[in-house]
């Protein structure tokens, strides 16, 4: 039969399988298997030398269309006719894992928490649980799978750089971020297979100028911002040394949040796995106050653990504990047995029910997105800005005041070479630059009078 897409879909699954040929592609096979299944799958049929008949699996309609079979078939046909019998490849490695088979082994193996930090795992596990594995309800993603082989089902050996490259073309027309993470974190596990001596591959092969550009979010608050957006979140009552009720009652914002908000700005501590996790017994004062963490993000490398503490942050964390002794309603005092009171930014949220059924499982404040927008509401500023901005914000002024970018880099607990990426100027810089240099130039000298 000539196989078209409307004669295709219009074929029932009857009580047997159907075979049926493509008429004017040698070898194209389409089968239809019998009720109630509703698989309909292309395969290449020929003979190999000394055997009986095969059919090789080509995929299925849903994932190909009639036009890629096609191109697949033909593609088939060449390989055989230049000596690369593609049955005798596939019986040569019939014992190999799949990269899917090999990839679920290897998130038991490999993605531990002893080797890698939980985001990090988190971030992997969603790249290919979405593109590998194909676990997603999104209609726009799904979409995509039309234009890709369905990898998971191909041995480590069979998986090319062709593959690879069209995953990261077409992932990338979507997202180009998770199109170079995809090729970074596949990357990774070859090498560990390679060394491991499971396979003896590496298709995951992207030169630097054909990766995706990424534009690094870097965007902070100009200094009048950032002063606004701190006499927001952190208000005093200078009677009492407590924070100012009236204040976060009136404009009905968390003080938990607000407080966790200033802390990040005056200490450049990054949100969930810094500033969030912040406890009582970490902080070490004195003459030279410190900040001791357990880990941060760069720590495995640079060792970094201790950070100095400057007066503004010290005196955001000492309100907290004014309030929290001395404030019958304090939102930052629990009792001794509850695991809040050992964080200096407790949840409310910690041990009550979500929508979904599960309960709240982290005694410290993680999420202050709603906070930090209605914060940015009330100080003017209106482009959008993540909280992320907080760190960038202390990286920024820190350098513009200083100029010292190692201290820069010790304050953040990075290189120099990261710190770098601070040393931005703003409009008013500029503005300032030009009238600087225009407004020394001399008056100018009269003209010759021409007879």
């Amino acid at each position: 039969m000539k196989l078209t897409d409307k004669y295709i879909k219009d074929l029932n699954h009857l009580d047997k399988d159907q075979w049926i040929s493509h008429d004017g592609v040698t070898g194209l096979v389409l089968g239809v298997y019998k009720y109630p299944s509703k698989s309909k799958t292309f395969f290449y049929q020929y003979r190999p030398k000394g055997k009986h008949s095969v059919r090789i699996k080509i995929g299925s309609y849903e994932e190909l269309g009639i036009q890629r079979a096609i191109k697949r078939a033909k593609q088939l046909s060449n390989d055989i006719f230049s000596g690369k019998d593609p049955y005798l490849t596939r019986q040569k490695f019939a014992g190999e894992p799949t990269l899917g088979e090999q990839l679920k082994e290897s998130y038991k193996s490999i993605l531990t928490t002893t080797r890698y930090s939980a985001a990090t795992i988190q971030s992997i596990k969603s790249i290919f649980d979405t593109y590998i594995f194909r676990k997603t309800a999104r209609q726009e993603i799904r979409d995509l799978f039309n234009q890709l082989d369905n990898i998971q089902h191909i041995k480590l050996s069979g998986i090319t750089n062709k593959h690879i490259q069209n995953h990261h073309q077409i992932i990338g027309s979507r997202t180009p971020t998770q199109a170079n993470r995809f090729t970074e974190y596949l990357r990774m596990f070859f090498n560990i297979w390679n060394d491991r001596g499971i396979t003896n591959n590496q298709p995951c092969k992207i030169k630097a100028h054909d990766k995706f550009e990424e534009k690094e979010y870097l965007d902070f608050l100009r200094p009048t911002e950032a002063t606004r957006v701190l006499s927001i979140c952190f208000q005093k009552d200078h009677r009492t040394g407590r924070f100012l009720e009236s204040h976060y009652k009136k404009n009905k914002l968390s003080v938990v949040a607000c407080a966790l908000i200033a802390f990040q700005i005056y200490s450049s501590r990054r949100t969930r796995s810094e500033g969030s996790k912040v406890r009582w017994d970490k902080i070490i004062e004195g003459e030279e106050p410190t900040l001791r963490l357990e880990k941060t993000k760069t720590s495995k490398k640079n060792k970094k653990l201790d950070f100095g503490m400057g007066d503004d942050e010290l005196d955001v964390i000492q309100t907290i504990r004014r309030d929290r002794l001395n404030n019958p309603k304090s939102k930052f005092y629990y009792p001794p047995h509850d695991p809040r009171s050992e964080y200096v930014f407790p949840s409310r949220s910690y041990g009550y029910k979500r929508k979904n059924g599960k309960i709240f499982k982290t005694p410290y404040l993680v999420d202050v997105d709603k906070t930090w927008k209605k914060v940015l509401l009330l100080a003017g500023v209106k482009r959008k800005l993540k909280h992320y901005a907080t760190r960038h914000t202390h990286a920024t002024l820190l350098l513009r005041k200083t100029g010292n970018l190692k201290l820069v880099a010790d304050t953040l607990g990075i290189t120099i070479k990261q710190a770098s990426k601070y040393a931005k100027t703003i409009h008013s810089d500029v503005i300032e630059g030009k009238n600087k240099t225009f407004g020394t130039v001399a008056a100018p000298a009269p003209l010759k009078e021409i007879v």
